[in-house]
């Protein structure tokens, strides 16, 4: 599974604008397509863990910070900001009945069972 962050990020004063998830499935691959706000313009995304619990494969996301950049003498990089990201991964072993993508995050919003952007697809 590999987790790439863009670098076309917005700054998003008001945090108006939506997180986002989508998930694409072919054959045996799979490409989530997002974007997630985060409160500092060099924090980024990270994988923080992936389940497979009864047929359903759930993948986590998460903000990461970058505590090199967060300083007083960098408040311009401070955000939110709105950065797009993409998941690409494979199932081995057979595909499960459904994959579920949970987004999470401090400016993360969403009506996911934890808060945060959520997305499913039943396979």
């Amino acid at each position: 599974m590999t987790l790439t962050v863009g670098t076309d990020r917005t700054r998003d004063f008001l945090g108006t604008e939506p997180d986002e998830l989508s998930i694409t499935v072919a054959d045996d691959r799979f490409t989530v397509d997002g974007r997630g706000h985060l409160e500092w313009d060099c924090d980024g995304f990270a994988l923080a863990h992936v389940l497979v619990d009864d047929r359903t494969a759930e993948v986590y996301v998460e903000a990461a910070p970058n505590d090199a950049c967060r300083t007083n003498d960098n408040d311009e990089a401070r955000g939110p900001w709105l950065t797009p990201y993409t998941v690409t991964g494979q199932f081995t072993g057979g595909r499960p009945d459904a994959l579920e993508v949970h987004l999470e995050g401090q400016y993360i919003k969403g009506d996911g069972p934890r808060g945060g952007a959520f997305a499913r697809t039943d396979l």
